[in-house]
């Protein structure tokens, strides 16, 4: 009877073993907990640690060493003039609207060319508009100008006043009223292609300056400023403040040089006002745009009315080009050159050797293209976006990045280039267009890239 007793004892405790063993076997088939940010190290928790961290208890992005970078020009805030306004690293953090080497924030005439440390022209008795152009020769004594009008308004600096200037932003001719080419055929032009100033206006602030001179929203109705005051096409007021002008880039700005911008519900704002129409403007008034286009005859002062015909000299398979200012120092014909050159040609990536500094011999040729037409062409910028690979620090990568970059302005300057007319950024290892997997991809990465704009 023990032995039986014995061997039940036995069975049931082989019997529970097994159950609890089951039990077990379900509870470790739960999800795992997933584990946590690894955040040892790093007190402000930015994903950099202290050890590279110049801001370690400040909560920073890595491009800027973890210290803080509000408008994520890769220039830390304390270090950054403009910290709100994304600028420029040879500028202190900030831009130079009138490219007359006084950084904005500096310029007490930061929409006007000037040559004194305050960024003015200085007044001068033989020159009362201080436009640069003495009493004697000026034709507008009283109204600021351009060298190129004799002292009058000239907004394209093509020598033609805008007065009689049939494209007033438009730099054009003599032969074809101030115009690149017969007024008609630079009306089909647009017709088929758009305005070449409307895509970036657009972009930029909801609406643009036509060759004419004058402000249209996105749907081409006009936008006026009158009397101080923002109107639409019929005469409307849009907004209840009577501060406003048109700058000289198209851009209508209020006493306190702030940007008015129209966004696609036709809302008028401020960056740092806010709204300035309590309601959308009325877009069912006219579908009509307000540039006409086709035959279209436009009398001039100079000439009477211009001569159409449809001849037109234009190649479709050129890129329609526009220069807002003069190409000082060149013949009308130069300056005709400079605006045709598509400046997408002019863009190159210049590779570099692992940890180097200075591109190699057969980079020359591509850099003394660029040389060549910074030279010929006064009115070109220039800037170089300096990039690095993935391997070392984020903080190396992005100081090796800058040396690039620095390298080729040194090359650029030193070949007579302005410095004035050359920016730059630094921007490490953010931007690959290759994985830093592999070796071909990082050489890839090792580069410095040159793009030319027209100014503004």
């Amino acid at each position: 009877m023990r032995i039986v007793l014995y061997l039940f004892c036995c069975l049931l405790f082989t019997l529970l073993s097994a159950c609890g063993s089951t039990k077990k076997t379900v509870s470790n088939d739960k999800e795992p907990t997933p584990s946590l940010v690894d955040y040892t190290n790093d007190d402000d928790f930015d994903g950099v640690k202290n050890s590279e961290d110049q801001c370690p208890y400040i909560h920073g992005p890595a491009r800027t060493f973890g210290c803080p970078d509000a408008d994520n020009d890769g220039i830390q805030d304390d270090k950054d003039v403009c910290p709100d306004l994304k600028g420029f690293a040879n500028m202190q953090g900030c831009i130079d609207s009138d490219h007359d080497g006084v950084i904005d924030p500096l310029d007490k005439c930061p929409d006007e060319y000037g040559e004194s440390e305050l960024g003015c022209n200085t007044f001068s008795a033989s020159d009362t508009d201080g436009d640069g152009v003495n009493n004697d020769v000026d034709k507008c004594p009283d109204l600021p100008g351009l060298f190129t009008g004799n002292g009058c308004p000239d907004g394209d600096g093509d020598g033609i006043t805008d007065d009689i200037d049939l494209c007033p932003y438009m730099y054009g001719t003599t032969e074809f009223e101030g115009c690149p080419l017969p007024f008609n055929d630079v009306m089909a032009i647009i017709g088929q292609y758009g305005d070449p100033n409307k895509k970036a206006g657009v972009s930029n602030v909801g609406y643009y300056r036509a060759f004419d001179g004058k402000l249209y929203d996105s749907n081409d109705r006009p936008i006026n400023v009158v009397g101080g005051s923002i109107t639409d096409q019929s005469g409307a007021v849009w907004t209840k403040e009577n501060d406003f002008s048109v700058d000289a880039d198209g851009v209508i700005r209020n006493s306190e040089s702030q940007m008015v911008k129209l966004d696609d519900e036709n809302y008028l704002f401020l960056k740092n006002k806010g709204l300035l129409n309590r309601k959308p403007i009325n877009v069912s008034a006219s579908n009509n745009s307000g540039i006409q286009f086709g035959n279209e005859e436009r009398s001039s002062s100079s000439s009477g009315s211009v001569n159409f015909n449809n001849n037109s000299s234009w190649n479709q398979n050129n890129a329609f080009k526009n220069n807002d200012n003069a190409t000082s120092g060149l013949s009308d014909e130069e300056s005709a050159n400079c605006n045709r050159i598509d400046l997408n040609s002019l863009k190159a990536s210049i590779y570099f050797d692992y940890d180097a500094t200075v591109a190699g011999g057969t980079s020359l040729r591509y850099l003394n293209r660029v040389v060549d037409a910074m030279k010929k062409c006064s009115s070109f910028e220039l800037q170089i976006a300096g990039h690095a690979d993935g391997d070392g620090s984020t903080s190396y990568n992005k100081v090796l990045s800058q040396k690039r970059a620095v390298s080729l302005l040194n090359y650029i300057s030193g070949k007579g280039v302005s410095d004035k007319r050359l920016k730059y950024n630094a921007y490490g290892e953010k931007y690959p267009i290759a994985p830093n997997t592999t070796e071909e991809g990082k050489q890839k990465n090792r580069r410095a890239e040159i793009s030319i704009t027209r100014s503004k």
